[in-house]
């Protein structure tokens, strides 16, 4: 991918507040890590991890933090800035827009529209999308191949990429991503064993999510048995998450790639659960809590917490425990020898 971005749209971009010191004239036209960047590329420099990475890149412009110590070569220009992680994201964004730019507002002559669906004017529904009675798609764009149910809705400015699948009477926000091939709105996992057989429990109620979601791709959200499953404003799904039917969360919440929901669970707002980790159901985390990576979770936590391991424990009273069974095999030998 070819970028070519002067250091003036790079400052306009990044805004105020930054400290401008090297010689390099020319634009960039490419971005990359320290290690792997060269001449005319960007990179970013936030953790003294990489300190001599800094040292030896080819890169020609380096975001480095506002105090850094470090001063460019030859050749090279730093700009100095509060949060180096932060403003290059900044960058990416109006990168991001200017590469993939919004599709212009329309229906694909392949797409399947309802007669009695409701389309925003500013709406843009892609290639073979199906979009099905009385559902209502706002300003958002739909890639292509993607099933919207029956009565479903649509925020504005919502992106849904190829794939993806939400079901009837569900609910998806403004501002939300949905990437591709997540299902939002399938059966949650329900059964009740009579006469010896498992019968299925019907699911007759919704998912919704508030404003500015984001599901990763092959990522799952059961709808409700009955009720709603509830994602809050700004959660970020990973790829791969598995949420179960009636699951709610609050507001913030990172859930990374391979953890897992049960059924009737409660994440309150600002929950991290790392990747690999389970959820059991009917429990609830409290706000600010961290879970970490492949834990599982079996009683309700109280806010702050912050757990590791099966069972999930304190992080300080897990990690002595890890320190005591290293120690094991020596006491083994000292009794022994006894």
């Amino acid at each position: 991918m070819k970028y070519s971005y002067s250091l003036e749209f790079i400052l306009e971009t990044i805004g105020a507040d930054v400290t401008v010191k090297g010689d390099f004239s020319g634009n960039v036209e490419g971005f990359a890590s320290l290690a792997d960047a060269i001449e005319g590329d960007l990179s970013f420099f936030y953790l003294e991890k990489y300190k001599e990475e800094l040292l030896r890149t080819k890169a020609s412009v380096v975001l480095v933090p506002s105090d850094s110590e470090f001063s460019p070569q030859s050749g090279q220009t730093f700009l100095y800035v509060k949060n180096p992680s932060l403003d290059l994201a900044k960058l990416c964004r109006a990168i991001e827009m200017d590469l993939i730019p919004k599709p212009k507002p329309g229906i694909h002559p392949s797409a399947y529209v309802h007669p009695s669906a409701k389309i925003s004017p500013d709406a843009y529904i892609g290639p073979l999308c199906c979009i099905e009675e009385d559902a209502q798609i706002g300003a958002a764009s739909l890639a292509s191949q993607i099933t919207v149910g029956r009565r479903a809705k649509v925020g504005d400015e919502t992106m849904i990429f190829p794939q993806v699948t939400i079901g009837p009477d569900c609910i998806i926000g403004e501002r939300n991503r949905l990437h591709e091939g997540c299902v939002v709105g399938s059966d949650g996992f329900g059964y009740i064993k009579h006469e010896g057989k498992h019968q299925r429990l019907p699911q007759i109620g919704i998912v919704q999510t508030a404003a500015e979601v984001d599901i990763g791709a092959n990522s799952t959200i059961d709808r409700a048995r009955i009720g709603r499953t509830y994602i809050g404003e700004g959660t970020k799904i990973d790829n791969l998450v598995q949420i179960a039917h009636n699951v709610q969360i609050g507001k913030y919440c990172l859930l990374v790639s391979q953890s897992g929901i049960a059924g009737s669970a409660t994440l309150e707002d600002n929950v991290i659960i790392a990747g690999k980790s389970g959820i059991i159901g009917h429990i609830t985390i409290g706000e600010n809590s961290i879970i970490g990576v492949m834990s599982t979770v079996t009683n309700s936590l109280e806010a702050d917490s912050n757990v590791i391991g099966f069972p999930a424990l304190p992080k300080a009273t897990f990690w002595r425990l890890v320190s005591l069974k290293r120690k094991l095999p020596d006491l083994f030998k000292r009794f022994k020898n006894l």
